[in-house]
């Protein structure tokens, strides 16, 4: 089974033990740069470089985009462009030594995060994944992160899309109600939830042509908040903010006297009468809930987004390899 996580932020190396329990590593994020791949930004390119010179078993992937990174739409709409980007990604790719690229566009056909999108996303895109396969060969991993909606799965071609690629990582976080407060990454449906939930998405992306065996359900070791609510399931006036990582979130739960959990949904979270704040996010019990998901529908692993929320035990990833 695949665990994964995503490396963003300052880096100076895995925790102990951490490199026995994760398979996958993706470092986050390239960007694009005048059509070109760049890290240039990165910080802590050093580290990164010695992690992979003792790296072992695990396979590591440059990913590029996340949210609000640009640039996708115009690259990747003519033949030059998607060249241009593609060859600049495999060049990084192995100036590093990475064993993959990961994509992060987010979305194709979808202006949502302010960047630029076009119909003609959703063709382009696989022309580009195609692109990208042919240059990397069949040795290095070819993976990309995709929202967790239906929406997002009608906008990319996924039968070609899954062909082409090794995983899909379905970013089963961030689906909060914005009419109501509710769990942001909930594995079931239940009263809160509703339809914003990993099992359907996961059910939406196999439906939609992507075998199980490729797919990878995620977990968001975060906090997203909703403010000035009256409890879990009320109106709120605008979708939640982020709240910080997993360490935050159980400091706040145990200062109300510990954690309230959705069990249909299979998901925590907290609220705070005086402050009128309700935090969803990811725990043992509900990533431990994920796992077991993993495994009876036979799924290809697991990630979490980001490694540096887990706490200084790895209870999150400990929890991963359950």
């Amino acid at each position: 089974m695949l665990v994964l996580a995503y490396i963003f932020g300052d880096f100076t190396g895995l925790k102990e033990g951490d490199e026995k329990r994760l398979t996958h590593v993706n470092f986050s994020f390239a960007v694009l740069k005048d059509g070109k791949g760049s890290v240039e930004h990165w910080e802590n390119s050093d580290a990164i470089r010695k992690f992979m010179q003792n790296k072992g078993h695990i396979k590591t992937c440059l990913s590029v985009g996340g949210w609000g990174a640009g640039g996708f739409s115009p690259a990747v709409s003519t033949a030059e462009g998607r060249e241009l980007l593609s060859q600049s990604l495999i060049d990084i790719v192995n100036d590093y030594g990475f064993d993959g690229i990961d994509l992060d566009w987010e979305y194709p056909c979808d202006d949502i995060a302010g960047i630029e999108a076009a119909p003609e996303d959703k063709v382009n895109y696989t022309e580009w994944v195609a692109l990208l396969r042919k240059k990397l060969g069949k040795d290095k991993l070819l993976t990309m992160a995709a929202g967790a909606t239906a929406k997002c799965a009608s906008n990319l071609e996924l039968k070609k899309l899954s062909d082409l690629m090794d995983y899909i990582h379905i970013m089963t976080y961030d689906m909060s109600d914005w009419s109501e407060s509710s769990h942001h990454t909930s594995l079931y449906e239940s009263d809160i939830s509703k339809s914003l939930c990993a099992d359907k998405a996961i059910r939406c992306f196999h439906e939609g042509g992507v075998p199980k065996e490729k797919l990878v359900i995620g977990c968001g070791v975060y906090g997203r908040v909703y403010e000035n609510v009256d409890g879990i399931g009320q109106p709120v006036e605008k979708g939640p903010d982020s709240f910080g990582g997993y360490v935050k979130c159980m400091e706040r739960a145990k200062k109300l006297g510990g954690i309230s959990y959705d069990e249909k949904a299979e998901a925590p979270y907290f609220y705070d009468p005086d402050e009128r704040i309700l935090v969803s996010f990811d725990n043992e019990r509900s990533i431990k809930a994920k796992v077991d998901y993993v495994k009876k529908e036979g799924l290809g692993g697991i990630m979490y987004w980001a490694y540096s929320h887990d706490d200084d035990n790895s209870t999150l990833l400990k929890a991963m390899c359950s």
